[in-house]
């Protein structure tokens, strides 16, 4: 099977993988024969890629990512965590009552077993979402991203969990701010982002008074938007003044950021993603988080459709770490668009000449 996007789908092509909403009930099953409606109605629920069956790629086959229940439940908790901390504290700081990690942290416990059972992220992340809610979603793939870059560094278990911690929780200021800000569909205003600013020092303020959250996984939520060259917010922290945590956080939750669906502007393609990170290496990002960031993302995962400078049109079927942006790949379409009878094999690694000029979809 291979990854499209939704703008090349036409009627008649089989669902590969099942779409599922953000709490794991499946909207359409694998094996279905996509129709135009269908086609439409996941057009209009943010749906923008999906991944297909056809006589190309029929042999190559997607690893499963991280259980359905788990992201669910990843969510679910995430949310309850929230709102429970949405009643339990007002806009002035005042704390009114706690709330119990405990099964915010069997989540991450599963999160983090299902990180080491997997040998590179982009194989935790291949089911297709509704996202119904974004700072939810956002904040369980920041974690993901977050604990295949832990894997990476090979830190130690007690570290896992304060970055796994961390990263669950780095959004929770959010729910501080009001509705109609955060959830413009618009440019915001000067004004309005200096409001949007402030939920890093509330989500400090909020998991500080938490005997149950790290002082360290705190700092992640009051940290994670400082940049390397002082030019970050709340406090314009320079270099090694910015907690390691922070720094490592803040790459995944950019990435995330970039490389998802927003009501104003639409999904960067992970590539594109990445070379927005590389650019700000040493000005807003850590290098050394950003090359274990490199190595457990990959670029072009496995499925995807992608334009090669020959303009011919191939699908990913091997991803080399070593050399991310020359995977292996299965050529099926000629430079004119014509479908070949023979695709072939082609490894971009050996073959220097040719370079990715585009590509098609990626989750």
């Amino acid at each position: 099977m291979r990854l499209v996007s939704i703008g090349n789908c036409s009627p008649g092509m089989v669902v590969g993988k099942p779409i599922y909403t953000d709490r794991g009930i499946v909207l359409i099953a694998a094996g279905v024969s996509l129709t135009d409606g269908m086609i439409n109605r996941l057009k209009r629920r943010n749906i923008s890629v999906l991944y297909v069956r056809d006589k190309f790629t029929d042999d190559l086959e997607i690893e499963d990512g991280i259980p359905i229940e788990l992201r669910a439940e990843a969510n679910i908790r995430i949310k309850e965590t929230f709102d429970a901390l949405l009643k339990g504290n007002t806009r002035d700081g005042k704390k009114i009552r706690h709330f119990n990690i405990e099964r915010l942290q069997n989540v991450l416990d599963s999160l983090i077993k299902e990180v080491q059972r997997s040998k590179n992220v982009s194989k935790l992340l291949t089911d297709v979402y509704v996202h119904d809610d974004y700072t939810y979603t956002h904040c369980t793939n920041v974690t993901i991203y977050s604990l295949a870059m832990a894997m990476e560094l090979k830190l130690s278990r007690g570290e896992i969990n304060i970055i796994g911690m961390g990263a669950m929780l780095h959004d929770i200021g959010k729910i501080l701010i009001p509705k109609d800000i955060l959830n413009k569909p618009g440019r915001l205003t000067p004004e309005e982002f200096d409001v949007i600013k402030t939920h890093t020092e509330f989500g400090w303020e909020i998991l500080r008074n938490e005997p149950s959250v790290y002082t360290l996984s705190a700092n992640c939520a009051y940290q994670h938007h400082e940049k390397l060259d002082g030019t970050g917010y709340p406090r314009g922290l320079k270099g090694n003044e910015i907690s390691t945590y922070a720094r490592h956080l803040s790459i995944a939750d950019v990435f995330d950021a970039l490389t998802s669906n927003r009501v104003y502007r639409k999904a960067m393609l992970p590539h594109e993603a990445m070379e927005i990170l590389y650019a700000g290496t040493y000005t807003q990002f850590d290098p050394f988080y950003l090359k274990a960031f490199q190595k457990a993302v990959a670029t072009y995962p496995v499925g995807v459709t992608v334009t090669l400078s020959t303009g011919e049109t191939a699908v990913v079927t091997e991803y080399l770490y070593s050399v991310p942006d020359r995977p292996t790949v299965r050529v099926i379409k000629d430079s004119t668009g014509n479908e070949l009878e023979n695709p072939y094999e082609l490894a971009l690694s050996k073959e220097l000449s040719i370079t990715i000029t585009d590509c098609d979809a990626i989750l």
